[in-house]
């Protein structure tokens, strides 16, 4: 058994040298292989994002979106294109992130937006009946440091989405909530009032006056703390699907807000609700194009509550989701670069969405929905300097979704019709109504 054992080994030996001395001829795949390596490896870097260093990850994310709206206001009609500006426009994330010790990171976020077609506006001529295009450009929306914790949280500084930012809004968990909500973001606060009883377009009132919101000085209609600020956030940890949100910003606001989001009983649920205070008065809020005049408010003193909810049946795809929000202005006085002054209303708005989410397509789901919002006594600066004692803005309609998952892709079609009232205004006794149809499309990346 030695012998055999020794023989054997010394047969192994031998075969493994001779194949060691044979040249490897079958695993030659010719002589530019090496060259077409390079090449790919030049491809790959060329196309790859870089990063200042090996130690912070980089995670380049965000959508394009885009959409053409038919309008018509009782007495003219047209099409155009523009963005969903300003705050879920076109946007690119770059996200970063390092593991500092087990269990504690730090990163960063910068989100810049293109707002070109910025249908909310913003300085100069605004989109509405006299004005089909407006160029915003780019705009650097958010920039902020973190520290987290899973244990004890994130605390974040700089630019970025404060405690109950969109807290009642971001709820909508359908698929459908960028592409309409309560807010103007994605509608046409500029489109200026037309008289029912003469035809004829207020000189200066806009939709907006009948949704203005003073806690952050826009005509933003629901969602009245939905702007980002400079400032420092504090989140908790996440039990149970519950979080709570803190936030604190250059002396003139603070922020609370709780979270819930999770399964229960073969339901999706997700609940929202936050307050903030604003006493900001250094922002002049702006007139009418051209006007040159301006509004200040003195001893500024405006809170905002907001509430908001979202239920879905997972087997039928049914949902539902409501929002609502309040906003006390404390009798603060505005205040008219060419004189006069107003007391500052308070107001409250309200919304609801219904529908139904299902895969009936293999592409990927598909949303049916019909929403309605109410904007009670949002009186803008011109609608106060104009005399307007009451407001009521009614907007209902709805739409169709279809997501395309292996695109990233959802194309969309919605409907909205626009129905105010505005109070001790003589020109504006009868207001027409106004309707917007837009056909768009967002694809993530």
């Amino acid at each position: 058994m030695k012998i055999n054992h020794g023989l054997t080994t010394l047969g192994l030996f031998f075969a493994a040298s001779v194949a060691a001395a044979t040249p490897a001829v079958s695993a030659d795949l010719g002589g530019d292989c090496c060259a077409d390596l390079e090449e790919r490896v030049a491809e790959l870097e060329a196309t790859t994002a870089r990063k200042g260093n090996r130690k912070v990850s980089l995670t380049i994310s965000g959508y394009v979106a885009q959409e053409i709206t038919v309008w018509d206001d009782g007495g003219e009609s047209n099409a155009y294109v523009h963005g969903l500006g300003p705050t879920q426009s076109t946007h690119v994330k770059l996200n970063g992130q390092a593991t500092i010790v087990p269990g504690w990171t730090a990163g960063y976020m910068l989100r810049i937006q293109d707002l070109t077609g910025n249908a909310f506006s913003g300085a100069g001529e605004p989109i509405n009946q006299m004005n089909a295009t407006k160029n915003d450009n780019l705009n650097t929306q958010m920039s902020f440091w973190y520290l987290q914790s899973k244990e004890f949280g994130k605390v974040s500084i700089g630019r970025q989405a404060h405690a109950a930012k969109s807290a009642a809004m971001f709820t909508d968990l359908s698929g459908t909530q960028i592409l309409d909500n309560y807010t103007f973001l994605d509608g046409f606060p500029q489109f200026r009032l037309r008289s029912g009883t003469t035809g004829v377009l207020h000189p200066a009132l806009t939709w907006g006056n009948m949704g203005f919101c003073y806690s952050q000085q826009a005509p933003l209609g629901g969602d009245c703390n939905g702007i980002v600020m400079n400032g420092v956030r504090y989140d908790t940890p996440t039990f149970a699907g519950f979080s709570a949100s803190a936030s604190w910003g250059e002396d003139d606001f603070w922020e609370i807000a709780g979270r819930y989001a999770g399964e229960v009983a073969g339901f999706k649920v997700a609940f929202g609700i936050g307050y903030s205070e604003n006493s900001d008065e250094n922002a002049a809020i702006a007139g009418p194009p051209g006007s040159g005049i301006t509004f200040s408010i003195d001893h500024k003193s405006s809170s905002y509550f907001q509430a908001g909810g979202y239920i879905q049946h997972l087997a039928s795809g049914l949902f539902l989701h409501g929002a609502y929000g309040s906003e006390d202005n404390n009798d603060a006085t505005l205040v008219r670069s060419t004189g006069g002054t107003r007391v500052l209303p308070d107001s409250e708005h309200y919304y609801v969405k219904a529908g139904i989410r299902q895969k009936w397509l293999p592409f990927g789901a598909t949303v049916v929905y019909g929403d309605y919002a109410r904007y009670n006594d949002q009186m803008g600066p011109g609608a106060l300097f104009a005399g307007a004692t009451g407001s009521s803005f009614d907007r209902f309609g709805g739409g169709i979704a279809q997501e395309i998952d292996a695109a990233s892709m959802t194309l969309y079609l919605k409907y909205q019709h626009y129905e105010g009232e505005l109070d001790g205004v003589a020109a504006l006794t009868d207001i027409e109504d106004a309707d917007f149809v837009s056909f768009g499309g967002l694809i993530a990346f």
